[in-house]
């Protein structure tokens, strides 16, 4: 009789199994982390957006340059993907520089209070950037939580609805 044999040793730390397998996790791994990342980066984008709307239309408006100046910021690292809005309009005062932007927002409400005695503009408010925060907090971290979720479907995962 006629025979050969060949032989695949699967004793190895990197068995066959365990290459085929740790290859697929990591892909599987890596897209699905990829796929988290954008949709976090896509839902916190949109959340500043709407941030930077709402506080817009608090800032007080008298040349506008207050308004211009709302800047947003989205950045990554360390594990986290962080938004940041911000304002800041320099103005010289006495031969220094000022702040005005900080001055409303951070200084006259705790001098003042938090609304205007005699707003240039109607429905406007000191604290401008961190009451859209407050108002909406709750909403934001759920519109980012959808859109992480239509991501991952976007990209053939199925998560599970609560």
């Amino acid at each position: 009789m006629a025979s050969n044999r060949i032989t695949v040793d699967l004793s190895g730390r990197a068995s066959i199994a365990q290459r085929i397998l740790g290859t697929f996790f990591r892909g599987y791994q890596r897209r699905l982390e990829d796929a988290i990342t954008e949709g976090s980066e896509e839902g916190t984008r949109e959340v500043l957006m709407e941030w930077k709307r709402e506080a817009t239309d608090l800032a007080p408006l008298e040349k506008g340059t207050l308004r211009r100046n709302i800047k947003t910021e989205l950045t990554e690292g360390n594990g986290e993907i962080s938004g940041e809005i911000s304002a800041s309009v320099i103005e010289m005062r006495g031969g220094r520089r000022f702040d005005y932007a900080a001055y409303l927002h951070d200084v006259y409400p705790e001098k003042h209070g938090e609304k205007f005695k005699n707003p240039t503009t109607d429905g406007t408010i000191p604290r401008f950037i961190d009451q859209p925060l407050e108002d909406n907090a709750e909403k934001w971290a759920a519109d980012i939580e959808r859109e992480i979720e239509s991501t991952l479907r976007r990209k053939g995962f199925r998560p599970r609805r609560r």
